[in-house]
């Protein structure tokens, strides 16, 4: 085995405590003792290994949240200035490089999984309006947004806006609400690619730009990070660059939870966009959960604190592990409330699930065409569409039942307005 720190690093995981000779023998036995040592003490100067005890008895581990937490008790004025680091985004192999070890990648699943498993996609569209409020406001608190969880179920579900607060605090929301749309909409054709992240940035942006020509597109100026010492590339042509290299590995990750904790991690690293990068990777981190019908993370019940502290860790140390207890502990909880809520609606008619696509055309007929139900019609409309004989009676019911339903607040799930409603008998 060769001397990189992508082994050495691998080895410290497999055997915590581990000296240099041990390393020097099971890694790279070709290499001498002081090569391992100046290897060793970069990796450990960079806050990725911890140090204990001395001369021969000196151990190293894999650094954990503790070392961060110890970094980030000197002022951010204070620490060494760090530019980005190439070898960071390049050492990462998908498959064999792992941010999140198999106890966790095995923890996250079993927390995850829905029990009995659900057709694709079925997950993330049951659950949608309350991730919908969930997720926005969350991720809005995250960056400063004031609105509170029923202000902003209230905004997302009837367009009321708070008194008193910055117009820019309601488009954050609806931004983000039109992007969690996006992706779940669009949950059978969107993957980790170009295309589809710009769209979500574009969706996020919309309006809160200082130059709207930027939304969905790479930066092309340098930025800074607040409170911190981490400067990211400011050349064009080597964020173009590394941009394609982070969607290409993340594309690659074959575990769901790697791939989403990855793109929370290298996304706002690069700053690929001129702002709201932390925001796009926060949706972009949902994508491998809601494909796999997995519970999505909804980011309520994360730190704000500790989530900005970890992505510290991350731009100025390369050490993710701070950023990966905030992660593992947030999901653990989102996945739980959103098992609850699934208990909730569980046992859905047939209708709700084999003839989706057609219910929803027929409620959105009888609201935008008919402006009632008409069960006849419905049935006649289910046998033109292939619904067998034995089920349109059903199916019509359940489109009644559906129809009659109908308010301002729940609409959205058939891509009505409000509005629409006004004419119905």
């Amino acid at each position: 085995m060769s001397l990189t720190d992508q082994a050495i690093l691998d080895y410290i995981a497999d055997h915590p405590g581990a000296g240099r000779e041990d390393i020097r023998r099971d890694v790279a036995p070709d290499v001498s003792l002081s090569t391992i040592w100046r290897a060793l003490k970069r990796l450990a100067d960079e806050g990725r290994l911890e140090v204990s005890g001395n001369a021969r008895a000196t151990g190293y581990r894999l650094a954990g949240a503790g070392v961060v937490r110890a970094y980030l008790q000197t002022p951010y004025n204070r620490r060494k200035p760090a530019s980005y680091n190439k070898a960071f985004l390049d050492r990462y192999i998908p498959g064999k490089t792992f941010y999140l070890a198999a106890a966790d990648r095995q923890r996250l699943h079993e927390a995850g999984r829905p029990e009995p498993p659900l057709p694709a996609g079925t997950y993330a569209r049951r659950i949608l309006e309350r991730l919908l409020v969930d997720l926005s406001w969350a991720s809005s608190r995250m960056e400063g947004n004031t609105y509170d969880i029923l202000q902003t179920e209230r905004l997302i579900r009837f367009g009321e806006e708070a008194a008193g607060k910055d117009r820019k605090e309601a488009l954050m929301i609806l931004n983000h609400k039109e992007a969690i749309q996006y992706v779940v909409d669009h949950l059978d054709d969107i993957h980790i690619s170009r295309p589809d992240m710009f769209n979500m940035h574009a969706l996020l942006a919309g309006g809160l730009l200082v130059d709207p020509a930027m939304a969905g597109r790479l930066r092309r100026m340098p930025v800074g990070i607040a409170h911190s010492s981490y400067r990211p590339p400011d050349d064009q042509y080597q964020i173009e660059e590394e941009f394609e290299i982070l969607i290409g590995k993340a594309a690659a990750i074959p575990d769901s939870f790697e791939q989403s904790f990855f793109l929370l991690v290298h996304i706002p690293y690069l700053q690929a966009f001129a702002d709201i990068n932390k925001r796009t990777s926060r949706i972009a981190s949902n994508i491998s959960l809601l494909k796999a019908d997995l519970a999505p993370m909804s980011f309520l019940t994360m730190e704000d604190r500790d989530y900005i502290d970890g992505l510290i860790g991350v731009y100025e140390l390369n050490n993710v592990s701070l950023l990966r207890e905030a992660y593992i502990e947030a999901y653990l909880s989102s996945a739980e409330n959103y098992r609850v809520l699934r208990a909730e609606v569980e046992s859905p008619e047939k209708a709700a699930l084999a003839y989706r696509d057609f219910v929803r055309k027929a409620v959105r007929r009888c609201v935008l065409e008919w402006k009632a139900f008409r069960a006849e019609d419905v049935i006649a409309m289910a046998a033109a569409d292939g619904v067998p004989d034995a089920d349109r009676e059903q199916v019509a019911a359940y489109v009644g039942q559906e129809f009659r339903g109908l308010h301002e607040g729940n609409v959205i799930r058939y891509r009505l307005r409000p509005e629409d409603l006004e004419a119905i008998r």
